[in-house]
């Protein structure tokens, strides 16, 4: 009596014979194939630098076409892009490279269509691009007063016609400075990127303390609360929530869908402001590299800040890209 080769057994049980071996290996062959044009077509959506490989969610182009998107943003994406490339993935080597990295870009031929202007408070420069419609009523916000309006003031002398609108969770100085001082308008909200129970860095009398604050979504402040469609600047230092309320600026986020446009805004950007890691790191990698995505905004005059164990970066943000905003703010 002929015997039946078995390939696999489980003990003393025959699992497969010859004929079903052969369906059997043809379908290893299958997976097998599968699995190679996977990893080659998962290669080709991959960058390496030394050692590093780092799947790159944003696979954008090399260059930006001439005429393709706004002069100014071209020129920006052309001039930074380039810089970053080596760095996708490396979230702690591109937070401490990205100001010396792009600093050079801020001087680019293209950006003599801008007014820009300085405002100073107490410990800082922050930037505006003048309006060249003087006749406009503008709309100005600032997320996290931080007991200081000496900038705010400075704007409102170099264009009398701003309505000021503060936002801060404590009220301590802030909502006397800003409404006596100021003639704004003073909100006592911690702001982030959506409504809830987070950690927030408040600055009460005695100095700055961590604590539990109910937070609201700045699409929310923007559309239910001041009404405003068009906020003209946003001045943002708010100690670690920027990063959710910044991805709301993106390309159908929270503010396309509210219908809200902003256009100009000076950020400070946060690492390692709470107890517990947050990622801002990565939060400010992804950030950078969805900028260069949307094709809305440009960054200039970055900044990094050292002050005791804090770093920050702080950066001029300009939309290039909504009609309303570059007739009012670009020639």
């Amino acid at each position: 009596m002929s015997r039946t080769p078995y390939i696999f057994l489980d003990g003393d049980s025959r699992l497969s014979s010859r004929p079903t071996t052969k369906y059997f290996i043809s379908l290893l062959i299958l997976i097998a194939f599968f699995f190679t044009a996977a990893s080659f077509f998962q290669e080709s959506k991959q960058e390496t630098y030394g050692d590093y490989v780092e799947e790159v969610a944003l696979p954008l182009p090399a260059y930006i076409e001439p005429g393709s998107v706004s002069p100014l943003f071209e020129a920006f994406y052309n001039c930074v892009r380039p810089k970053l490339v080596p760095l996708v993935g490396s979230y702690d080597e591109l937070w401490f490279s990205f100001v010396n990295l792009t600093k050079e870009c801020d001087d680019l031929e293209v950006y003599k269509g801008i007014d820009l202007r300085p405002a100073v408070n107490r410990d800082e420069v922050k930037h505006v691009a003048y309006p060249r419609k003087v006749s406009e009523d503008l709309t100005m916000v600032t997320f996290g007063i931080g007991q200081d309006v000496s900038a705010e003031l400075a704007l409102k002398e170099m264009y009398p016609r701003f309505e000021f609108y503060g936002v801060d969770p404590s009220s301590y100085i802030n909502q006397n400075i800003f409404e006596k001082d100021l003639g704004g308008k003073y909100f006592e909200y911690a702001i982030s990127g959506h409504e809830g129970m987070q950690n927030t860095r408040v600055n009460r009398k005695g100095g700055y303390r961590e604590e539990v604050t109910k937070t609201i979504g700045a699409d929310v402040f923007f559309a239910d609360i001041i009404q405003k469609k068009k906020i003209d600047v946003l001045w943002m230092d708010v100690e670690g929530h920027e990063y959710p309320i910044l991805n709301q600026l993106h390309h159908n986020g929270a503010l396309d869908k509210r219908g809200i446009v902003i256009c100009q805004m000076h950020v400070e950007m946060h690492k390692d402001n709470f107890k517990d890691p947050q990622g801002e790191t990565k939060k400010f990698h992804d950030f950078v590299w969805k900028i260069l995505e949307d094709r809305r905004y440009i960054m200039l005059k970055p900044v990094f800040v050292r002050y005791k164990s804090k770093r920050y970066i702080r950066t001029f943000i300009l939309n290039v890209a909504d009609k309303e905003c570059t007739d009012l703010f670009l020639t």
